[in-house]
């Protein structure tokens, strides 16, 4: 301790003496003296007589005094009982107290020692740290005999395991715990026979047995269905560490050998069960091959060569095998022994040890299970009518499922979808999407156009229908980037949906310009050809601008599914979209006018049946989007109001924000949309005009007592009633005419979810017009009525979130 006192210096300034024995929050408003760096390297060198400035390093940092021998971090030279936190601490025997602001330096030590020495000794940084009595290699034997209730809780254990890597959790805290798993990777084999549970020549007493020749093969095939599972994710769009981890750790999951090698073992290890010499009771060997026939199923299923005529049938074989692997999970016996943290040490990894991931048994089942019934439900994508549309509306079913698809399951579904043999069955989406709502009949998708030859000189006009095709063609290509990144986009869970929406969108902005370009040449060749009334004006601009408008729809729905919005911008967010959806339909009407038009007037000699046939069903489809859009615009409006009048009468919490303005909070809330051209959000004061028509929230005008007496809720009602027969006429056009014919049940449930949600509204609202009728309260809006938002709660449809009124 006398080496350590030679340390000091004379800083003896009252205010910083006053000052260090404070809290830091109280000593921070002290007068404190100048910043000072003392560089006390040499010093203390000489004070303590030549220790070694890498111990100082170590101590100055707060590492215990007495440092194990057994570490390989041990410094085992210098045992020497000192904290080197007392070394600055103000004392009578200690005058080396730092002041606030002052800083200890070493030149020699740089912030990436710093940062490494503070993981010495810190268990949970330090990967070679070792406890008393700790060993650095896991002393597992993989070689010993195992009982056959144990092979099965090992199985159990390692589909717990998989399950939990298939949620996101990284191999290193799953399988790769596995001491058999990692005996098989590790070293890597050259071939698979080198990969058993021993590595090199042992005596044959020490031979594996056959259970272990059993676990062997399952786990084999365990690898290679994670080799499946990674290659299927990474080769479609996925955030990595967000959505799935596909770090392997330098470990090569058998990626160069076929499946039917696997299947081989995996049928030998049934031969091995089926020999007579083998005693085992009866249910536990029945355990066990029930297990080995999952997992034979769940490779075939995973195969990444398996023909899309055969993939709903592998995963109903799946499934059919759950029930036997549940109802014996109770024989198996878990060997505690067989996983080990220890492991993570010898991984290729730059972060610290973290605990092993501990998941039920029921946890794990119930996310296989869904996992396959997710990917039959993405089998039915291969066999749904070949239209864009169909597919549209099975990626949006299949997205809003609850609970949300594992990545595996949406890679699945989008490697279906992406398949050559389902995209050519459709010929070009852009164009059978653009054919379906604006082009249906039109002599500008007329397949003789695509018949002509260009003329061969140079100077030569090109014939009009010629032109048609090159100009269709032009656009058409430039589309397929977009709609593709609108799949890709719908293909996402529901967050990121929403998000990737917002991006999307900013492309089919940029193709609604060059749409007008398109449109432009059209209509010269049009006017050419004497055709104007067959084809709809801007018919390329229509198209693109009926999908942007129903993105943004997507967009602020998806933010009501997912409470982003506060209750007290409830009102501002439904009018924002009661404003889109009524531009759509001011489109579709346009749509529907034409397509009238085009019937009535046409010749009936010149019109050939199969073009009054598609007309029809293109007529068909507009008219559904008609009253869709209706609908949303309709109930849209009335929640507006509604929630406006809550939120002048106080029944709707009204946070303080201090640090902010309304108009910068509206452009923080539009930002994804103020890009877009024409412009789709209002200025701030024509959104505040009908967000807060009678003023601010907080102090209302005379104006609002007498609407609310008069006819604001008469206003509210009669949108509730226009919102329902909207819907009902929806219903009645069917899934067939909204293109939805391949999710029924889905659409079905969405119309009656937006059905309920109107009457729900409307009990809302004669509740609180009955509240206010009866109230005394007057122009202080102390009415008898309290009001709760079903932000968590369960809701008729997700994206109309309908208050409920409760009595006082």
């Amino acid at each position: 301790m006398e080496a350590l006192k030679k340390l000091g210096s004379s800083h003896d300034s009252p205010a910083a003496s006053a000052a260090v024995s404070l809290p830091l929050r109280k000593a921070s408003r002290l007068p404190v003296v100048e910043s000072k760096i003392y560089n006390i390297t040499d010093r203390f060198t000489a004070a303590c007589g030549g220790m070694s400035l890498h111990l100082y390093r170590v101590l100055l940092l707060g590492v215990p005094s007495i440092l194990p021998s057994r570490s390989r971090h041990s410094i085992s030279s210098y045992q020497i009982p000192i904290s080197s936190s007392s070394f600055f601490r103000p004392g009578a025997n200690l005058p080396t107290a730092l002041n606030i602001g002052q800083l200890v330096k070493d030149e020699y030590f740089t912030l990436y020692e710093s940062i490494g020495a503070l993981e010495i000794m810190d268990p949970k940084m330090d990967s070679g740290f070792l406890e008393p009595g700790e060993t650095l290699e896991d002393d597992y034997d993989t070689l010993a005999p195992l009982l056959p209730d144990e092979v099965i809780g090992i199985m159990d254990q390692l589909l717990c395991y998989e399950m939990a890597w298939h949620t996101g959790y990284p191999l290193s805290q799953t399988l790769f715990t596995s001491v058999y798993i990692d005996q098989l990777l590790w070293p890597e084999p050259k071939t698979l026979e080198e990969a058993q549970f021993y590595r090199g020549v042992i005596p044959d007493e020490r031979r594996p047995g056959p259970l272990l020749e059993v676990l062997r093969a399952y786990c084999l095939a365990l690898v290679k269905c994670c080799d499946f599972v990674i290659a299927k994710i990474t080769a479609r769009d996925y955030y990595e560490e967000e959505d799935f981890s596909t770090h392997t750790y330098n470990r090569v999951l058998f990626v160069r050998v076929p499946s039917d090698v696997f299947q081989r073992e995996l049928n030998a290890a049934v031969d091995w069960l089926d020999d007579t010499d083998l005693e085992i009771d009866h249910d536990l060997k029945a355990a066990i091959k029930a297990r080995l026939d999952f997992r034979k199923d769940l490779l075939s299923a995973l195969d990444l060569d398996l023909p899309l005529d055969y993939i709903s049938h592998h995963w109903q074989l799946v499934s059919s095998s759950l029930q036997s692997i549940n109802s014996t999970q109770e024989l198996g016996k878990l060997v505690r022994g067989s996983f080990s943290l220890k492991l993570q040490r010898r991984l290729a990894s730059t972060v610290p040890p973290r605990p092993i991931v501990e998941i039920s048994f029921a946890d794990a089942f119930s996310t296989l299970t869904k996992l396959c019934v997710d990917c039959e439900e993405a089998t039915r994508v291969v066999s749904l009518p070949p239209d864009p549309l169909e597919y549209q509306s099975f990626l949006c079913a299949y997205a809003s499922r609850t609970p949300t698809p594992l990545p595996y399951a949406r890679a699945y579904l989008a490697t279906l979808l992406f398949h050559p043999q389902t995209l050519n069955a459709t010929g070009s989406l852009p164009l059978v999407d653009l054919r379906t709502v604006v082009l249906p009949a039109s002599p500008l998708l007329d397949p003789v156009n695509w018949t002509l030859s260009p003329p061969r000189g140079h100077l030569v006009p090109k014939p009009p229908r010629l032109q048609l095709a090159l100009l269709i063609d032009e656009f058409v290509d430039r589309a397929e980037q977009p709609y593709m990144d609108l799949w890709i986009s719908l293909g996402q869970n529901r967050c990121r949906v929403r998000r990737m929406l917002t991006h999307v969108i900013i492309g089919w902005d940029l193709l609604q310009a060059d749409a007008g370009l398109v449109d432009d040449d059209l209509v010269r060749v049009v006017e050419d050809m004497g055709i104007t009334d067959q084809v709809l004006p801007a018919p390329l601009t229509t198209w693109v601008y009926h999908k942007k408008l129903w993105m943004i729809e997507k967009v602020v729905l998806l933010g009501f599914e997912q409470d982003i919005y506060l209750p007290d911008e409830l009102a501002g967010m439904y009018f924002f979209l009661s404003t889109i959806a009524s531009k759509r339909i001011a489109l579709l009407h346009t749509i529907q006018q034409h397509n009238l038009s085009r019937v009535t007037h046409a010749p009936q000699s010149g019109f050939a049946v199969h073009s009054a046939q598609e007309l029809d069903d293109a007529d068909r489809y507009v008219t559904s989007l008609y009253h869709e859009a209706t609908a949303i615009a309709e109930l849209s409006a009335a929640l507006h109001t509604f929630y406006m009048a809550l939120c002048y009468l106080h029944l709707l919490p009204l946070p303080p924000r201090p640090f902010s303005s309304e108009p910068l909070r509206y452009e923080l809330r539009m930002k994804p949309f103020l890009a877009l051209q024409p412009p789709e959000v209002p200025p701030f004061a024509d959104f505040a005009t009908h967000a807060q028509p009678y003023g601010v929230y907080a102090a209302p005008s005379p104006q609002f007592f007498d609407a609310l007496r008069g006819a604001l809720w008469g206003e509210v009602e009669a949108r509730v009633a226009a919102a329902k027969d909207a819907f009902a006429k929806v219903r009645r056009e069917g899934a067939g005419s909204a293109r939805a014919e391949g999710v029924r049940g889905v659409w079905a449930r969405d119309v009656q979810g937006g059905l309920a949600s109107c009457v729900a509204l409307g009990v809302a609202v004669a509740g609180v017009k009955s509240a206010v009728a009866g109230s005394s309260g007057g122009e202080q809006g102390d009415m008898s009525v309290g009001v709760r938002v079903e932000l968590a709660g369960k809701r008729y449809s997700e994206g109309w979130v309908v208050a409920r009124v409760v009595k006082i």
